[in-house]
């Protein structure tokens, strides 16, 4: 466990600080789990970053970083558009202060292109998450959002119809009912992300050409013939 969340005791927190202290130690377990069972320790499937505290010095915002297979984009303008995948994905998760409450939500924002019917693709609102879950700020925990939301990206689960609860974003369930499950684009394999390979050192500038060693000239060589 963080050294952080160990400080706090749960008998010393009350009310919201007791469900912040108590979510992000899940959180945090979940991300040291995938770390573990990661083949680079470094790059786990899921980690975060913690963004901002309250004065208890309790999480209030955090950027949760995926490490998984996901479509962030399409090729094309006219169908068919074969879908970009990438596999870096960055969300923030704020929680107001009326967390937890059926108005106080917490609110998840990608701040990296997403392709999916439940996250806005474009816009004022651009990154926007839909959960779709009802009393989601009062009942669901943290962690279990988080977990919902890989299977957001790993095509696990999407609502693409125009029925109730209705996509987040039109366009790309459009797409989706149109091109992708008609493809099969949405239902790609999901592999764990090669280690990021480090950048390869620039190479050096006005630097003089290096002189050619004189070589003496080679003799040739003479055949003794034989009668």
């Amino acid at each position: 466990m963080n050294e952080a969340i160990s400080n706090f005791s749960r008998k010393e927190l009350t009310g919201r600080d007791a469900r912040l202290w108590q979510e992000w130690k899940e959180l945090d377990a979940l991300c040291m789990k995938r770390r573990a069972s990661s083949r680079n320790s470094h790059q786990p499937s899921i980690s975060y970053i913690i963004r901002r505290k309250n004065v208890m010095g309790l999480p209030t915002e955090y950027e949760i970083w995926y490490r998984v297979k996901s479509i962030i984009g399409v090729e094309e303008t006219e169908p068919p558009r074969k879908p970009i995948f990438g596999t870096l994905h960055k969300m923030s998760i704020v929680l107001p202060n009326n967390y937890p409450s059926a108005d106080g939500n917490p609110i998840f924002t990608f701040r990296t292109d997403i392709w999916h019917p439940n996250i806005r693709y474009s816009g004022s609102f651009k990154g926007h998450v839909c959960l779709t879950i009802k009393e989601m700020g009062v009942l669901a925990s943290l962690k279990d959002l988080v977990l919902r939301v890989e299977r957001y990206l790993k095509y696990q689960l999407y609502h693409a119809q125009n029925t109730y609860p209705y996509p987040e974003d039109q366009n790309v369930a459009e797409w989706v009912r149109e091109e992708g499950e008609p493809n099969g684009w949405t239902k790609f394999t999901q592999a764990e992300p090669e280690p990021e390979q480090p950048a390869a050192p620039p190479a050096p500038q006005n630097v003089p050409p290096v002189p050619p060693v004189n070589q003496p000239p080679s003799k040739p060589i003479k055949k003794k013939l034989t009668i």
